[in-house]
Parts: structure tokens; sequence; C-alpha cells
């Protein structure tokens, strides 16, 4: 069975600043894949689901979508193996599925997700191979499909997530359903079936997570070269921006995160765009992630302020 097309694979090739900023959660990861069973026990796990429990998947509540995809990009990294990103609304995602799925006979294969709603038809698809034990295919297929659930590793990112986050797959009797990796600095953000969850540490304070994002964003940028000065005048413009817009937002929404996929896509330019330039292609991009609303009015006009003339 063919590999998924180019336009589905991820590059693994991350500044090492980017695994030193997520080195808890890849300890985490790690941690959790210990206790992934290395060959599936058809008789194990809910008889209503099958052997699900073996399928090593991990669910990141992400306002953003940043940290979710960038966990599955180091993890296939750490692995040695190929990254893929399926998108549930694209007309090929089911056979793009199978490919993957059929990919895992061969080792380690990392599958990152976008998760829309309760379910969506990759993970109903993809709930429903595990159950057959990957025996049925799509109609019209002759080809066999082969594969391990133990090696493909799904990384589901859900940037609309509810108060009460429930489980993307279900959950199974032993030995574990899966991580759920998630800051959780109120109550009300446990998962509902915290069986498998894996709770991160309370986020940092803001002046700390400023600094830290700081810190990261130096680091990753400085492989890129440029002016010192320019880098950090950027860096100061850019902790600022997206610490306003994701502390007032964050409050309202599930989760407090500063994302720096912006900050690094833009401050990679540096050498081409002076820093007001880059500041304000980071600002007209944060913005246009500001809800439209009478109750935003106040970040949109405080991020207006901060943009060049």
């Amino acid at each position: 069975m063919a590999s998924p097309d180019d336009h589905r694979r991820r590059t693994t090739d991350l500044p090492p600043a980017t695994t030193e900023y997520f080195a808890p959660e890849l300890e985490t990861i790690e941690s959790y894949l210990e206790t992934v069973p290395a060959t599936i026990d058809p008789a194990a796990g809910d008889a209503a689901v099958g052997p699900i429990h073996s399928l090593p998947w991990f669910y990141v509540a992400d306002l953003t979508g940043w940290r979710g995809s960038t966990l599955a990009r180091l993890l296939a990294a750490e692995k040695g193996a190929a990254c893929y990103e399926l998108s549930a609304g694209a007309a090929d995602a089911l056979p793009d599925l199978w490919s993957l799925i059929d990919e895992s006979g061969d080792g380690p294969v990392v599958l990152h997700l976008e998760l829309q709603g309760e379910g969506g038809r990759i993970p109903r698809t993809l709930r429903e191979a595990l159950r057959r034990g990957y025996t049925h295919t799509p109609d019209g297929w002759d080809e066999p499909v082969r594969g391990d659930p133990a090696n493909l590793h799904v990384v589901f990112t859900d940037t609309n997530p509810s108060k009460r986050l429930s489980v993307p797959l279900p959950a199974a009797t032993t030995p574990t359903t899966g991580a759920v990796l998630s800051y959780a600095p109120r109550r009300s953000m446990l998962p509902e079936r915290p069986d498998g969850t894996t709770m991160l540490s309370d986020p940092p304070a803001l002046h700390d997570r400023e600094a830290e994002l700081e810190r990261f964003l130096l680091a990753a940028l400085a492989e890129y070269g440029g002016d010192d000065d320019a880098r950090q005048q950027y860096v100061d413009r850019a902790v600022e921006v997206l610490s306003i817009t994701h502390s007032l937002i964050g409050k309202r929404d599930l989760l407090f995160d500063v994302s720096p996929r912006l900050a690094l896509k833009y401050g990679s330019l540096l050498d081409e765009l002076s820093v007001p330039a880059a500041t304000d292609r980071l600002g007209r991009d944060v913005l246009g992630q500001v809800p439209q609303s009478p109750g935003s009015e106040d970040i949109r006009t405080t991020l207006r302020d901060l943009l060049p003339e």
C-alpha cells in the first residue's frame, strides 16, 4: 500500500531549543510509552471496543494548536519515525489513514490529528480499525492491510476543548487508555474520565511564563542568524503581543498557553524584514485570531497600539 502524499508529512528537524522547551511533556510521553504493551492481545480490553488500550495515543488540550503538533514532531524525531498530519475534513484522509496503519507494520509511525467535535470520520474509522484488528479495509480495496497498533502513535490536538474534557477514544479496562497531556490550573479543566490522565505541573505565573517564552524565542531564533540587537527587540515586542493576547483570552477559554509559532515564523525572516515589519506581521496575524465581539474590543485596541504606525 502506498504511503500518504508528501503534503501530509511533517518535518521533524526542529531546533534544539524546542526539545528543551518541551522537556516536561517529552518526559511524560516516555514514561507513558513504557506502559504500552509490545504486542496486542485480542482478548484483552473492553469486549465492546476490542484491544484499543494498546494504541499509544495522546490528547493535548491546546488553545493554539502549536503544542500538540510540535509534540508529535518531537516524538517522531525521538523514535526515528515519520510524522504525518491528517485533516479531518479532507476527502482523501481515510485512505491515508489506512496507509499509515499499513506503514505501522514496519515500525513506529506518528500521526497528528486535530479533533473536530466529539468524533469525526477519522477517529471513528480508527476506532473501527482497532476493533476489527486491522482486517477491515475501505470498500473496493483489494490489498490486505497489515500493521501493528503498538507502533501507531496518535497525537490528538483539540483547539476548542470543553471545560469537561472527554477522551477521544473509548476507555478500555487494562492497562491504560492513553495519555491526556494538559495543564489544569482550574478544577473544572480536569478530564471527565481521568483514567490515563497525565497532569503536567500548573502553568507558571505570567511573569515567569514571559521569561520562559523570551528565552525560548531567543535560543530558537539564534539559529537563523541575523543581528543580536534586532532579535532582542523583536522578541521583546513578540512576547508583549502574545502574552497580552493569550493571558486575556486564555482566562475565558480553556487553557493559558502562549504559542511561539507565529513569533518564530516572522522572527526567522529578520534578515529580510525590519523589526517593525516583523512585529507588524505578527500583530496582524494575532489580531486575526481575536474574536470580533464587543467584549474583545479592549484587547483589539491594545494590540493595535502595539503595532508600528
